[in-house]
């Protein structure tokens, strides 16, 4: 089938927003629709699969048939909106935008067919964009389709395109689609839009967050925000996501949106919410009905089943320590290719460039440590550094321990938050660096140490190579029974060592950046199951996108000798495990890289007791790599029944442990 294209001669710019139902993308759709420039067009995925067959109302009024833009767009893009263009429209979307089809639109190697099939569905889209924004008289459409599937299968260079990810608590998308909502934009007399289970929904917002983060593969501009933080401070979040997204805010762009309300004028958007028929200054309220009339059993159904991606977190609006905007948060956070922008009074770089000054933001997670988290403290306030440090102290699932800002000095401040995030280290980690103001960013956990210098020596290295987005260090290993020194192996550290080697180095608590490392390379993932290697993650996407350095020398102890959250949680290593193999595919593609992950998942799965599996698992490990230490140890494991313990305490005498 041939298709009448629009001569547009640069791919057309699309905002596309991605979510589950019912969690607020219609707000944040009319909202940037009403921007100069912009064009919002509602679910644009709905016109094949019921918006033309029904004849529904346009957010206009008017029926599709009889609506002006949309006549218009039909005959700028296919001549008409005849039923042969529909049916092939409807034919392709089947297959390849179908949530069946993700793999394959992840995979670098497809089917001749499904390419093509792929390739034509982007031109026919980007020839329908093309022709919305030639009817608008605009410069970038808003697309609210929400389908992760629709967005993969939309990445290409024939349209430029950008994500912003739509989060609502689990819980209240949970209790909204349980409710009676008419469909008026439907032409038959009484329709309701989809009710789901509570159990079904929260399934399914699971799942459309784990596809979601699946964007990040394609290396687009990706932001997130929650529709609890969009209803609060609409003004700061939508100039926030646009920047993210690289639209940063023109002047006059926003001056329809205020604390507490927005002005919205009319609109063609298509399916969704009824409020697409609401014009004029809307009042902005936060929608948590399901606090008062979502029974205690079911906010326990859809919390659990939606732990990967959110934990329950509930606390009580009157609790001190619950800062507005941090208040029952349970969305997790995707913001690969977020950008960190300078915080209010945030330091510039200095200008004698060749000096070692310069704010140093410092984020130190905790949780259930408070005597080992005071020695961190202490190490980080006595460094010889020249310039001030920052130190950020994020208590995650905990109440806020406020005299640690006592240990404090004038240029070593100690300032003690909360985690506003997802609760776990990534979380902890994303809500520091909301607040950081320092030029460079590091990062520690909360049982390490640092030596004096270690703060001179990183910002010395990033001053002299300026090319350097990350540098670690060199660790001394603390055991229980013995000290050990790990000085770095190189200089440099590739991403083809990354993927062979966890590299120890690279640990989380040796970590320094430059603040603009975050806008090339994203944030840390929340979406990482149970946030279990989430340093790991974050340095192979840095890889990616530049060049990490090391100080080879040992600057950081790294305790050995304490309980380590995720030592007895294998079920959790599991997931993020297979999570890491899904999202970055050099691991699969590298036959020594893709053994130890399958070495690592088959100890964890002999440590639950599951022996057969483990030694399925270490067998496909060592076809691919028959020196994968990993895998003999958990085949060791498997067959003896060795206590896990024990395996790790003997996997530590090579110097190697479990990661």
């Amino acid at each position: 089938m041939s298709v009448e294209g629009v001569g547009a001669t640069a791919p057309p710019s699309v905002v596309y927003l991605a979510g589950a139902s019912r969690s607020g993308s219609t707000l944040l759709e009319r909202v940037l629709g009403s921007v100069p420039g912009f064009v919002n067009v509602g679910e644009l995925i709905d016109i094949p699969r019921r918006v033309a067959r029904g004849d529904e109302r346009c957010g206009c009024g008017e029926h599709f048939s009889e609506c002006p833009f949309w006549v218009s767009v039909g005959e700028r893009a296919f001549g008409g909106w005849s039923t042969d263009v529909l049916d092939h429209m409807g034919a392709l979307q089947a297959g390849v935008a179908r949530q069946r089809h993700i793999a394959q639109l992840l995979s670098p190697i497809r089917a001749a067919g499904f390419r093509a099939r792929a390739a034509e569905y982007r031109g026919l889209y980007a020839t329908l964009y093309s022709a919305v924004l030639a009817t608008a008289g605009a410069s970038h459409v808003v697309d609210a389709s929400k389908w992760p599937a629709q967005a993969l299968a939309l990445c290409g260079s024939e349209i430029n395109l950008r994500v912003v990810h739509v989060v609502r608590d689990v819980r209240g998308v949970a209790y909204s689609m349980q409710k009676d909502v008419e469909r008026p934009q439907a032409t038959h007399e009484v329709e309701k839009m989809e009710r789901r289970s509570i159990a079904i929904t929260a399934a399914r917002w699971s799942v459309n967050h784990a596809e979601t983060g699946l964007l990040r593969t394609r290396r687009i501009p990706t932001a997130l925000v929650h529709y609890e933080d969009l209803v609060r401070d609409a003004p700061g979040h939508v100039s926030r996501v646009l920047a993210e997204v690289g639209l940063p805010p023109q002047p006059g762009w926003l001056d329809h949106v205020r604390d507490g309300e927005v002005s919205l004028g009319s609109s063609h958007g298509l399916s969704g919410n009824p409020s697409r028929f609401v014009e004029g200054t809307v009042q902005l309220r936060l929608d948590e009905a399901w606090r008062n009339h979502l029974s205690r059993r079911d906010r326990l159904i859809a919390s659990t089943i939606g732990l990967p991606f959110g934990s329950r977190r509930d606390p009580s609006p009157s609790t001190p320590s619950a800062t507005p905007n941090s208040a029952q948060r349970t969305e997790p956070l995707i913001t690969v290719n977020s950008r960190l922008e300078p915080a209010a009074g945030a330091e510039s770089p200095t200008a004698d460039s060749g000096g070692i000054t310069g704010m140093v933001s410092v984020v130190v997670s905790t949780r259930g440590r408070p005597e080992l988290v005071r020695e961190t403290l202490d190490t980080i306030v006595a460094q010889d550094y020249a310039g001030p440090i920052e130190i950020l102290v994020i208590h995650d699932q905990e109440p806020e321990d406020q005299s640690l800002t006592a240990r404090g000095t004038v240029d070593r401040e100690i300032k003690v938050l909360s985690n506003r995030h997802l609760p776990g280290l990534a979380g902890s980690r994303n809500s520091g660096l909301e607040v950081a103001k320092g030029e460079f960013i590091a990062t520690c956990d909360d049982d390490d140490l640092w030596h004096t210098d270690k703060v001179t020596r990183q910002v010395q290295l990033l001053r002299e190579q300026p090319d350097l987005l990350v540098v670690g260090s060199g660790i001394r290993l603390l055991f229980p029974d013995r000290v050990r020194d790990w000085p770095a192996r190189a200089a440099r550290i590739p991403l083809s060592t990354l993927v062979h080697n966890r590299v120890k180095e690279l640990h989380s608590s040796t970590l320094m950046m430059r603040r603009d490392t975050f806008a090339k390379a994203g944030r840390y993932d929340e979406t990482l199951p149970h946030a279990y290697g989430e340093d790991y993650e974050f340095v192979l996407r840095v890889a990616r996108v530049g060049q990490i350095g090391v100080v080879k020398e040992p600057l950081a102890d790294i305790r050995k000798n304490v309980q380590s959250w995720f030592l007895a949680r294998q079920d959790n290593n599991i997931q993020a495990l297979e999570y890491l193999l899904t999202i970055h595919p050099e691991l699969r593609a590298s036959r020594r890289g893709h053994a130890r992950i399958l070495g690592q998942i088959a100890f964890a799965q002999s440590s639950l007791g599951r022996r057969r599996a483990a030694l399925r698992t270490a067998s496909k490990a060592l076809v691919r790599y028959p020196l994968a230490p990993h895998a003999y140890l958990a085949v060791a494991q498997a067959a003896t029944g060795l206590e896990p313990v024990i395996a790790l305490k003997a996997a530590r005498l090579t110097g190697r442990g479990l990661s």
